[in-house]
């Protein structure tokens, strides 16, 4: 069964319990009001009664044994104050072309004789009520006050049943929930009306995520068109994320196809290298002597750092990549890098400036990953920094957030601003017109972050106040 039958199927069902609930409450709040209105209404039909006996306890010296169990003299008194109304004119009777009323005969008992009864005013009873069949309708006692000059003397009793007694109350009732059913019925009948199409339009966002989705299964992802996000709610937020997802699955296929291509242009490089360094070597064109060897031998070397970096970037997406962590001090480790390469900066002209805190600054960490990451930032600097130039390394810990922060910056060139947040992608060179052989294969910052990564850490690039680059990579220190 397709969603929108199911949604229609449970607001039908919430609809007739509702409408079920809703008849039930009317019914029985209006037999409540009504019954409640009929007694208020006999009540009043009684105060002519009230006041005779209170004006007859005060004739018969503010008593009540006179009327003590004497039925007959409480009938009289309620045919008195309880008086019907006169019979209409068209009951007389034409006789002998002259009219006349039939004689009058004895009244019957008032039919509230047999429902009332009268106690005094400690409650004692004066007046019962006749003998109650057993099968009678239960009945409730309402008690009317018997007041003299404010004080109570007595209380009128009249027995109401827990049924309506006159035809025209019941039968006034009957159309009254009659007409509240048909209503009931009718606002039913809408919601049901409603119910189909609101379930349709509700599920809509969903059927549009279905063929969506199929699309995606088919492999469809470059024709996928976003999805309309017209609400906040849950179906609009699932929306949402659906988009999120196909534009990131779009940028993962750019990105591959781009990887792919950049990997093939820079194997395809130093491989036609070899290639025609190689065929002329075989044709005689070029004699076989050292310095051929060595053109030969630094490309291979090209090609096998290239496939290394390729091998060790793979291997951070699986999580592969391994790492013997100990504890080591990382100011006294990027110290003996430096001090290592003072050799190469010295051939480029370069000048350093490096600062470190005098407490040791201790990470649980692969010390080969971090001499790693210094080798690429070294290079990157050395490839980049105009002779003549700066470089400037800054090692400090941030009490703050508890990380240890290398800062590494050198002089210009700089980098333009469209360029920064892509110096960490795969292959990524900031001028793709460069050479090989001083552009490099975009590699290095990409393995950079990778290890920085590995280590809880994070990498970031910057305009550095020497002109140049500035990258600043964060660890998290150990204990901390």
């Amino acid at each position: 069964m397709q969603i929108r039958y199911k949604q229609f199927f449970v607001i039908l069902v919430a609809n007739l319990l509702l409408a079920a609930a809703l008849f039930t409450a009317i019914s029985w709040n209006f037999n409540r009001s009504f019954q409640e209105y009929v007694r208020n209404d006999q009540a009043k039909e009684l105060q002519p009664l009230v006041e005779g006996l209170a004006e007859a306890y005060q004739q018969k010296g503010r008593s009540w044994q006179w009327l003590h169990n004497n039925r007959r003299q409480w009938q009289r008194l309620v045919q008195q104050y309880l008086i019907r109304e006169a019979e209409p004119d068209s009951q007389v009777i034409e006789v002998s072309q002259s009219t006349q009323r039939p004689p009058r005969k004895p009244r019957p008992p008032h039919p509230m004789t047999q429902r009332l009864l009268l106690s005094d005013a400690h409650d004692n009873p004066i007046i019962e009520l006749p003998v109650i069949n057993p099968e009678h309708r239960k009945t409730s006692i309402q008690w009317l006050p018997i007041m003299i000059d404010g004080e109570v003397i007595g209380q009128l009793g009249v027995a109401h049943s827990t049924e309506l007694e006159r035809e025209m109350d019941r039968l006034f009732v009957t159309h009254q929930l009659q007409q509240s059913a048909w209503i009931v019925l009718g606002i039913l009948l809408i919601s049901v009306g409603l119910a189909f199409p609101f379930a349709k339009r509700l599920v809509r966002p969903v059927t549009r995520l279905q063929e969506s989705m199929q699309q995606l299964a088919g492999g469809k992802i470059e024709q996928l068109e976003p999805l309309p996000v017209t609400s906040d709610d849950e179906l609009g937020r699932l929306a949402h994320a659906f988009n999120l997802l196909t534009d990131t699955l779009k940028d993962n296929l750019k990105a591959r196809q781009q990887w792919i291509a950049d990997i093939s242009h820079e194997l395809r490089t130093p491989v036609a290298i070899l290639q025609g360094e190689l065929e002329s070597l075989i044709d005689g064109v070029r004699p076989l002597q050292p310095s051929a060897l060595k053109s030969l031998h630094a490309e291979v070397e090209r090609l096998t750092g290239l496939i290394n970096d390729l091998y060790e970037l793979a291997l951070s997406d699986q999580g592969s990549l391994s790492y013997q962590r100990k504890e080591c001090s990382l100011g006294a480790l990027l110290s003996d890098f430096l001090e290592q390469s003072q050799t190469q900066l010295s051939e480029k002209d370069i000048t350093l400036d490096f600062h470190s805190p005098n407490r040791p600054l201790v990470l649980f960490a692969d010390e080969s990953r971090l001499i790693q990451l210094f080798r690429n930032l070294l290079i990157n600097s050395l490839r980049y920094t105009d002779a003549g130039g700066q470089l400037r390394v800054r090692l400090f810990e941030d009490r703050n957030t508890g990380t240890a922060t290398l800062i590494w910056e050198d002089s210009h060139p700089g980098v333009a601003d469209k360029d920064l947040e892509k110096l960490f992608d795969r292959l990524y060179r900031t001028d793709s017109a460069r050479d090989r052989i001083s552009g490099g294969a975009g590699l290095g910052l990409a393995i950079c972050r990778a290890i920085a990564e590995g280590h809880q850490g994070w990498i970031e690039a910057s305009h550095s106040e020497l002109g140049g680059l500035k990258v600043a990579v964060h660890f998290p220190l150990y204990g901390k």
